[in-house]
């Protein structure tokens, strides 16, 4: 019988040791990789991740590296309590960039030494005007603002040069600055036509954010829209609708 006793706190310190080893910070990032697929060079694309502290400590984020001067990861808030999250905003410059490009950026947080990669990934097209199946124009939407009067809405249009009917699916786009009309599907030859509607507490603001959306080809092709705004009028002029 003290035989058992013994045995059973033997067994109870251990999990408790396991239990207390284990307590601490940790972070969970639903989804750490990001794919823009096709882009066209010299413009400002963006993707939010989001980062959620589900330990039972506080999680403190002490640096997060980009990766390279191109990519820029503004966090908005490093220190976050059991159950909170916070959001990392990437925003890649494509430059002349060619071909296949990924990067890396990462976090270190007061969990360990270990770092936390995110990766993100995408095609750089050099010449839009001959890739397939799909051509898109503008190869990215500027609704920049040059007068008083509010510029919201901006068009662009989607031109299927291959045989096949393409069903088209938005991914992602920054919901906090604009909505996106997209386009159920393009018939081969077909141009249609899709819009973007800035929102009208961002009518004041310059911003560089994309819209993506994929077609239903064997590999899911994803095609990537910058979209850019320039308000250069006196500040305060532009009146919303």
């Amino acid at each position: 019988m003290k035989f058992s006793k013994i045995f059973i706190l033997s067994v109870l310190c251990l999990i408790l040791t396991s239990v207390f080893a284990q307590a601490g910070p940790e972070i969970l990032i639903p989804e750490s990789t990001y794919n823009w697929g096709k882009i066209c060079q010299n413009r400002t694309v963006s993707h939010t991740f989001w980062i959620k502290s589900v330990g039972d400590d506080t999680l403190r984020i002490t640096k997060v590296v980009p990766g390279c001067g191109c990519t820029k990861a503004p966090l908005r808030d490093s220190v976050l309590a059991p159950g909170d999250s916070t959001r990392l905003d990437i925003y890649f410059s494509t430059k002349s960039y060619r071909g296949y490009v990924t990067k890396r950026p990462y976090l270190e947080t007061n969990i360990g030494e270990e770092k936390t990669y995110l990766k993100i990934y995408s095609l750089l097209i050099a010449e839009p005007e001959i890739d397939l199946p799909l051509f898109l124009s503008p190869v990215y939407i500027d609704v920049s603002q040059y007068t008083e009067k509010p510029r919201r809405k901006a068009k662009f249009l989607i031109e299927n040069r291959g045989d096949t009917t393409y069903t088209l699916t938005l991914v992602d786009w920054a919901r906090d600055f604009f909505d996106v009309e997209l386009p159920g599907e393009v018939k081969p030859g077909e141009t249609v036509e899709g819009s973007i509607l800035v929102h009208e507490d961002k009518v004041p603001f310059n911003f560089n954010h994309s819209l993506t959306f994929s077609i239903n080809d064997f590999e899911e092709t994803r095609y990537t829209l910058p979209v850019e705004r320039r308000v250069r009028i006196k500040k305060g002029a532009a009146k919303n609708k």
